[in-house]
């Protein structure tokens, strides 16, 4: 509580003009040419270049698709799909550069997501596609889990686990909010929330869904903005000629249901309408700005990956505040976007004890 106080008069202390990044990493080509993790300025717009890229044979990363900074350590842990593990890097690692540690358990599987817990000592990701996993924060190589979500496909199970997508932790609540959907037609799209100690063949405390909601057809990321406790939900419906409009919608952290969202940024203005092959994957917030950066993957066209920023309390059809897309920025298929705070906030805030 002590160390979360600091943070939060250091954040209100800093000059926002001080630079944090936007880390941003790519499915690639199904794992055949390794994909770098790209840094980008919070400010940048338009077809910028990145500050610094993190990859190469030492680094191991084969595709970067999701990540968590964890300020304690000063590290981002990483998410590698199409490696199959996660990897613990320094905040602002520059080039090849080799990881702190490696957790590649074999139940991890295809790993997309990850997020940290320092209080509880913990990381959370997903389990072979199809469960949520804890494991210690400073677990390595094949390392045991802490506890297990079950699968919610059988005929037993009251998990409603599928095939969870993003994951963010409710600090407040002690709680794990993640995007999933369905198991049989028509897949409906969903918000399961859970304790983030729940193990085994455990209900959701509560499950966002239905025709209120507007979730569409399937949904990407999910983040939580602690000031305001609201989640923050990706959405995307694909339309007859095969594009597709995606959304952000904004739900109170604790509704459940049934549940009308309390904003919606959606519209022509706002980029998310969206050609064929391209989707709204992820979601991260900016607290130090207000600021909520949304990552558009595209299947082939590099052009068409993008990082939208928008102000936190947007609603409507808005036009984005940043756009960073184009041929220098060398996005391609790109995953969840992670914001790491400017090194002066981590500097004055975790050097020395709570």
């Amino acid at each position: 509580m002590i160390r979360s106080l600091a943070v939060a008069v250091v954040f209100s202390l800093v000059a926002v003009s001080a630079r944090a990044d936007i880390l941003i990493g790519s499915y690639g080509d199904g794992g055949l040419t390794p994909q770098p993790l790209r840094a980008f300025a919070d400010d940048a717009d338009g077809d910028a270049l990145p500050l610094r890229v993190l990859g190469g044979p030492q680094s191991t990363i084969v595709s970067a698709t999701g990540g968590s900074f964890e300020a304690n350590e000063g590290v981002v842990y990483v998410a590698d799909f199409w490696g199959q593990a996660i990897r613990v890097f320094p905040a602002y690692a520059d080039g090849d550069v080799a990881p702190l540690r490696v957790l590649d358990a074999p139940i991890l599987g295809q790993a997309r997501t990850v997020l940290t817990d320092a209080a509880h000592g913990e990381l959370l990701t997903t389990a072979s596609g199809c469960c949520l996993v804890g494991f210690a924060l400073d677990a390595s190589g094949s390392a045991p889990w802490l506890h297990l979500l079950d699968w919610g496909g059988s005929s037993t199970s009251v998990t409603q686990l599928n095939y969870p997508g993003s994951l963010a932790y409710l600090a407040a609540s002690d709680e794990v909010a993640l995007t999933d959907s369905d198991f049989a037609p028509s897949f409906a799209p969903k918000v399961l929330v859970f304790n983030r100690a729940d193990a085994g063949n455990t209900a959701p405390k509560r499950v966002i869904k239905g025709e209120l909601a507007g979730l569409g057809g399937w949904l990407g990321g999910i983040a939580w903005d602690a000031q305001a406790h609201v989640l923050f939900v990706g959405a995307n419906t694909r339309l007859p000629d095969g594009s597709v409009s995606a959304r952000i919608l904004a739900f109170h952290d604790d509704d459940d249901g049934d549940v009308a969202p309390l904003r919606v940024i959606a519209g022509t203005a706002t980029g998310l309408e969206l050609p064929s092959g391209s989707h709204l994957l992820g979601l991260a917030i900016d607290p130090l700005r207000r600021r909520l950066v949304a990552s558009i993957s595209a299947d082939s066209v590099t052009t068409d990956n993008k990082l939208l920023v928008f102000g936190l309390d947007d609603d409507g059809d808005v036009a984005p505040l940043q756009v960073i897309a184009g041929p220098g920025t060398g996005m391609q298929s790109i995953g969840a976007p992670v914001w790491i705070p400017p090194d002066a906030i981590f500097d004055d805030a975790f050097d020395g004890p709570a």
